[in-house]
């Protein structure tokens, strides 16, 4: 396909004739007749032929009426003029022009006259009756267009990405004021870094020769921590203590009650079991032990976690934790002995309409970083049954992922308030025209946006971020209730987009 430049100053839409193509040359301006060409006032400065043009721009007109709306013969008169509002001219019209369509400075007080006369030399209908509404509304399709400019969604997170992937990394400058400490606690909130902390101490550990344990709770972020870390799997094993508990008294033939997965076998028996595994496979220990989410590890598990160190007494140990993102338990929080926390109270992950919410939803302020990201104010939407909470879900993925948005599924994650047993999307491999997976390899391989619960993606983080199912927030609740915690542990997941769907109204103060 060939492209054109081509304009006309004014194209006049006439309801009883049609479209008539107006060029105007205003100045001086001057016609050649021995070249035939077209000249302004100055340095004489050849200028395209004004008839030229608008006979040309007439019939780009009438290929355009054809290809939007009429298909045959075009029912509506089409011509064209030139006007010279600053000359008078006398002689013979030149090539391309008769004298009614050229117009002079004298003509200007009677151009609706003229532009009316003009219609009707250039009409060539044999009944001249008025346009009827459908050749208008076709003749309006033609000279107007359904052009709109909305805003690149995945662009505007691309954008956004750099910002917050530069302070990220900058929060990584703490680990050279850590790193004369062996052993660290570091207290930070949601979206400070203490992931990305925690995989560069590790890293920083393995470095120096050092076999390190890279602990946490959730199987899924060990899992996303290992794929991290992959490259230095020789030196760095990561691992949730759960499985690390099982794994160990399996080789170590410490045997595990059947059916001891309970909450209450984990935060006592487990523990001691695995102290047991540990005692036996003494030879297995590491050089240096950094946990994640350390606010869920119980207090019995920590003498655990102590004796995985090779230096029983001062092993190199770093754990890094948020006491308002403990879920897992009710019982007061109790590290090892690593003196006084350093705190990272500072969001570099969240856009700002995001980090503020999360504030609100836990009752104290949250800072961010100067320069950090607005982006869009997270939507509550009420879905007052199942079949409301599936099609609200749906609706905001075809919004994320259709059209201009441009998301992929690797970015969007669907977090369930319910166990997934209990979830309004309970055995769906799709929702609307999406696939959904609990897969978190397939999800990062952008084959299906990832649906799971809120305690499995603690630690995690997307882009986009679907939390559901969200039952009445209690204030004071017990362990089992959804509270004001648990939608802070939610929020603070979604670095871009937030959207919330429950099952009634609630207030964030």
């Amino acid at each position: 396909m060939n492209l054109h430049e081509g304009e006309a100053d004014f194209v006049i839409l006439h309801p009883r004739f049609g479209i008539m193509v107006v060029e105007v040359k205003g100045g001086h301006v001057y016609y050649d007749q021995r070249t035939m060409r077209w000249e302004r006032h100055g340095a004489r400065h050849e200028m395209k032929d004004p008839f030229v043009q608008a006979a040309k721009n007439m019939h780009a007109l009438e290929a355009t009426a054809k290809e939007r709306y009429f298909k045959n013969e075009l029912p509506f008169v089409r011509g064209y003029c030139a006007v010279f509002p600053d000359c008078e001219w006398t002689g013979t019209a030149p090539p391309g022009a008769v004298n009614a369509n050229l117009f002079a400075a004298s003509d200007l007080s009677k151009l609706g006259t003229r532009i009316e006369a003009l219609y009707r030399a250039f009409d060539r209908r044999k009944d001249h009756t008025p346009l009827l509404t459908s050749v208008l509304d076709g003749l309006m399709k033609t000279l107007t267009c359904e052009f709109k400019l909305t805003p690149a969604l995945w662009r505007e997170i691309e954008q956004q990405e750099r910002i917050l992937f530069r302070f990220t990394e900058d929060q990584l400058l703490l680990l050279n004021f850590l790193n004369q400490h062996r052993r660290a606690a570091v207290q930070g909130v949601a979206g400070s870094g203490k992931t990305q902390l925690a995989l560069a101490k590790a890293r920083q550990f393995a470095d120096k020769g050092k076999r390190v344990l890279l602990l946490c709770y959730n199987r899924m972020l060990a899992d996303w921590l290992a794929e991290q870390v992959a490259e230095q799997k020789d030196r760095i094993t990561a691992i949730n203590y759960h499985r690390m508990a099982l794994e160990w008294c399996g080789r170590a033939k410490v045997a595990f009650p059947a059916g001891g997965q309970d909450e209450a076998f984990w935060s006592t028996s487990a523990a001691r079991l695995f102290e047991n595994a540990i005692e036996r496979l003494d030879s297995d220990r590491f050089d240096a032990v950094v946990v994640d989410e350390g606010q869920d590890f119980h207090e019995s598990w920590w003498d655990s976690v102590e004796w995985l160190n090779r230096d029983l007494s001062d092993g190199p140990l770093y754990v890094f934790y948020d006491p308002a993102q403990q879920l897992q338990h009710q019982t007061p929080q109790r590290l090892p002995q690593l003196g006084t926390p350093y705190h990272l109270p500072t969001n570099c992950r969240n856009t700002k309409q995001i980090s503020d919410f999360c504030a609100k939803a836990i009752g104290h302020a949250i800072t961010v970083k100067p320069g950090q990201p607005e982006g869009r104010p997270p939507t509550i939407r009420i879905a007052s049954n199942e079949q409301a909470q599936k099609a609200q879900v749906a609706a905001c993925l075809d919004e994320w992922l259709s059209g201009s948005s441009g998301l992929s599924c690797k970015q969007i994650a669907i977090l369930s308030a319910q166990p997934l047993s209990r979830s309004s999307l309970r055995h769906s491999a799709s929702i609307g025209r999406w696939r959904v997976t609990d897969d978190l390899e397939e999800w990062r391989a952008g084959k299906a946006v990832l649906h799971t619960t809120l305690r499995r993606f603690k630690g995690m983080e997307a882009d986009a971020v679907i939390v559901h199912d969200i039952p009445k927030v209690e204030p004071t609740p017990n362990e089992s209730q959804f509270s004001a915690k648990h939608l802070y542990v939610a929020c603070s997941r979604a670095k871009h987009l937030l959207c919330l769907l429950s099952y009634e109204e609630f207030v964030v103060h």
